[in-house]
């Protein structure tokens, strides 16, 4: 294994910068970085917030770098391990001909004065594997790069495997994300009375059986979003995210944030909403290739329901009429799967 880097854990890192500074920077920064490195900004971009705090950790703007599409990333909270370096870990150790992480034109490296990185990013566009609503043959493909990036990306893991266990990374996880529901959602309207009990008897079950069970290296935001086609090519974004996770967390990630994300899909039904699940669900059945990998799928997909509940199935907009739906049904996959698994 290579010498490697701490792994990042972005959603922990919420409670240290809720209170970032960098919207009221952003002017200011921009035009300073785009000048050192040569980048013309041209049409602001994305906002990078935890859920739906107010405080971004990063911020994008599109614009022209030697005469090429490029995106600039503005990174205001320090990660342990900055981007730059596990973008040129990720190609360094691809072996994959199809998967790639967007190429990097330019960057400044962490300054501890000005408190910020910048990366100059190749413009990948928007023509994403999966949309939404989306159909058997996106999920399809899908999963033909899911198992390309397991078999070619993945070969020479480049972050250090932490030195907790996996039962322990569960339950530090989990304890950081119970205190940020309470800071964020301190009376959110589709929380029941319930749900904590829920909560803490699926992470207990969460804990006990990843005794003994190894986290495995992978993109840990292997997402919807972060896949996205570049001519023959796919491209893979957000890799501050590699890191070391419970087996099968990159198989259902992108299904477990699809399924919030349906939200913003207008006038969509529950049965639709059914449908769309199912299409996820009948594909995740054929992955295992024993019980012990069907119990690992499982676990996997209590994991992401009980952080559903807990925090991310709460970051959408309870005003839409199917978010209660939402909400509901990631309480009932979490009940469903602690039954199951106990």
């Amino acid at each position: 294994m290579n010498k490697g880097y701490k792994q990042n854990e972005i959603s922990q890192s919420y409670l240290k910068n809720k209170k970032s500074d960098l919207a009221i920077r952003e002017k200011k920064i921009l035009n300073e970085i785009s000048s050192k490195l040569g980048f013309i900004p041209q049409k602001s971009g994305s906002r990078s917030r935890w859920w739906t705090s107010k405080a971004i950790g990063a911020f994008t703007y599109q614009g022209i770098y030697e005469g090429k599409k490029a995106i600039i990333k503005i990174q205001g909270v320090k990660p342990i391990t900055s981007e730059i370096n596990l973008i040129k870990s990720f190609e360094k150790n691809n072996q994959s001909k199809i998967i790639r992480p967007p190429y990097l034109y330019a960057y400044s490296k962490w300054d501890e004065k000005l408190n910020y990185e910048a990366l100059v990013l190749e413009d990948v566009g928007h023509k994403k594997v999966i949309n939404s609503p989306t159909q058997k043959d996106e999920i399809a493909e899908f999963f033909k790069i899911y198992y390309e990036y397991k078999n070619n990306c993945l070969v020479n893991p480049w972050t250090l495997k932490p030195k907790e266990s996996l039962s322990e990374m569960t339950k530090n996880s989990f304890d950081s994300w119970k205190k940020i529901t309470l800071d964020l959602f301190p009376n959110h309207p589709l929380r029941q009375a319930m749900d904590l009990e829920l909560i803490n008897k699926s992470i207990k079950l969460l804990v006990f059986n990843y005794q003994n069970i190894e986290p495995e290296f992978m993109h840990g935001h292997f997402s919807a979003n972060d896949l996205i086609k570049v001519g023959n090519e796919i491209t893979l974004r957000s890799n501050l995210y590699w890191s070391w996770r419970n087996p099968f967390r990159d198989a259902v990630f992108a299904y477990h944030w699809f399924f919030y994300y349906l939200s913003s899909v207008e006038n969509i039904t529950e049965k639709q909403v059914e449908e769309q699940k199912s299409m996820w669900l009948n594909i995740f059945y054929e992955i295992p290739k024993n019980k012990n990998e069907v119990k690992l799928i499982k676990l996997a997909l209590l994991e992401r329901a009980t952080a559903g509940l807990n925090l991310d199935a709460l970051s959408i907009d309870p005003k839409k009429k199917i978010s209660a739906y939402l909400v509901s049904q990631t309480r009932k996959d979490v009940i469903k799967l602690y039954d199951e698994l106990s």
